[in-house]
């Protein structure tokens, strides 16, 4: 009898951990979107029956809902670490640029799923996210606000409106950066922070 990709894997590899199944689940969701993969999905990817993935998972939902949070934080963590920086503003933005990237070159197909299907969690589910891409959100928020009140940027009408429009480009990458592409993610990163600075900054 044929055996699955997962059962193949799964025997060869020893036990099955929560973390294998969220990286097969990653991989499923972003392929195929959430409401088309089902527990059996999930199961065949790592060799189990898909009431065996009750011992290491709650639930599909519940595995979404992981997946999309470390996705989003690890974005805040990273971000994070320019947004506090002493540099000057554009300097710290072009960091948190920098940093977008970096996570995402390591973590393409979890960030397709933790920014574009994060909806399809219950709404309470999806208050925690909305608070951590509000988080996200903040940084850049702060960054640039900074650039405004010490001058290195001009001023802006709402800092808030500019910054959701080169999130909405930074997230919209997942889409199309490839990190065996022909341009590595700081250079992608530098491209695209060279236009967003060469808008804003001060003259």
């Amino acid at each position: 009898m044929a055996t699955t990709r997962g059962e193949r894997r799964a025997r060869g590899s020893g036990p099955v951990s929560a973390e294998q199944i969220e990286q097969e689940a990653v991989r499923l969701f972003a392929e195929k979107t959430y409401p088309v993969i089902g527990m059996r999905d999930i199961g065949d990817a790592v060799g189990l029956l898909p009431g065996s993935l009750y011992v290491h998972i709650s639930g599909k939902e519940d595995l979404l809902l992981r997946i999309v949070e470390k996705g989003i934080q690890n974005y805040v963590e990273a971000i994070g670490a320019a947004a506090d920086s002493d540099d000057p503003a554009p300097q710290r933005l072009r960091a948190a640029f920098l940093a977008h990237f970096e996570v995402l070159g390591r973590t393409k197909e979890q960030t397709r799923v933790a920014f574009f299907q994060w909806t399809y969690l219950s709404p309470a589910k999806q208050g925690r996210i909305i608070a951590l891409r509000q988080q996200y959100e903040d940084l850049f928020v702060r960054i640039v606000r900074d650039g405004v009140r010490t001058g290195e940027f001009r001023k802006l009408r709402s800092p808030r409106v500019t910054v959701l429009a080169f999130i909405g480009m930074l997230n919209n990458a997942s889409e199309w950066f490839s990190p065996t592409g022909a341009l590595s993610a700081e250079e992608v990163a530098n491209e695209l922070a060279d236009n967003v600075l060469g808008g804003i900054q001060a003259r």
